[in-house]
């Protein structure tokens, strides 16, 4: 089971109508000559067209944010099942693959811009994930756990209403698969023999990462990511000037829609 076939290295693209068709095709493109923010999200506006809803910068990603937000998570408890929640604040190690907003459940943006304004001068390499290629290349029964038995998607401390599977059809008819470190099996009776499934998919998903193929993006180079398909992070680095933008978007097709700023460092889910 080569894992590793299932990372992406995204094919570059020119326009914001080639953008679109390729991230539907393929998860994610690459597109350069973004120069700030502003450029970002205008290329983000273009490409989604009548389909946006909603678009807007959500992380700032520096080592010295990382670190700052980092202490403030880990004064957060532990929680029930004894998970403790923690942000990638050594930014030395490899960041754990995953869909950008996972703590928000369905409000999770379905497109993701992630602009590289300085690249590490080391390290820092990124990395994609096709979830939907990966789990065809799961064992039998891995895979069909996968697509078929609800799990709890919550981060410690932060529950989701729902379990649902880790790979679903959302009600606009498309493929959602999602990763993150804190995936559980669902609390009841099935719970014990749940685990070895979910950790066969947390592993195969780290597995990936490791062997398979990364990129690197230069400043001004911009993924353009399905969130709802790819998984993606970067290698370690220790440059503290590195700088990275990840802007979330919405469109007509996403499960849900916040109307509230979201918090990353306090995922509070909206009552019900």
């Amino acid at each position: 089971m080569d894992v590793g076939s299932a990372a992406l290295v995204p094919r570059r693209v020119s326009s914001p109508a080639e953008a679109r068709e390729v991230v539907e095709q393929e998860g994610a493109a690459l597109v350069s000559g973004i120069l700030d923010e502003d450029a970002a999200m205008d290329f983000g506006r273009a490409m989604l067209g009548d389909e946006l809803v909603r678009i807007g910068r959500q992380i700032e990603a520096t080592r010295a944010r990382a670190e700052t937000e980092g202490a403030v998570v880990e004064r957060q408890p532990v929680d029930a099942r004894g998970r403790k929640r923690q942000l990638s604040r050594d930014t030395t190690v490899p960041m754990p693959p995953h869909n950008d907003g996972f703590a928000f459940g369905d409000e999770a943006p379905d497109r993701l811009f992630l602009l590289q304004a300085r690249p590490a001068r080391d390290g820092g390499d990124n990395f994609l994930i096709d979830g939907l290629a990966l789990a065809d290349l799961l064992p039998d029964d891995v895979a069909r756990f996968v697509r078929t038995v609800p799990v709890d998607h919550s981060e410690p401390g932060f529950p989701q209403p729902e379990c649902s599977p880790i790979l679903r059809t959302t009600p606009a008819g498309r493929p959602q698969v999602r990763h993150h470190p804190y995936l559980a099996p669902a609390l009841g009776p099935d719970e014990a023999a749940h685990w070895p499934m979910v950790r066969a998919w947390l592993d195969a998903v780290v597995a990936a990462r490791d062997t398979g193929a990364r990129f690197r993006m230069e400043a001004g180079e911009m993924a353009v990511v399905d969130n709802y398909r790819v998984f993606h992070g970067r290698h370690g680095y220790t440059d503290p000037d590195r700088l990275l933008y990840s802007i979330w978007g919405w469109t007509t097709s996403a499960v849900a829609v916040p109307h509230r700023v979201l918090d990353i460092v306090n995922p509070v889910q909206p009552a019900v």
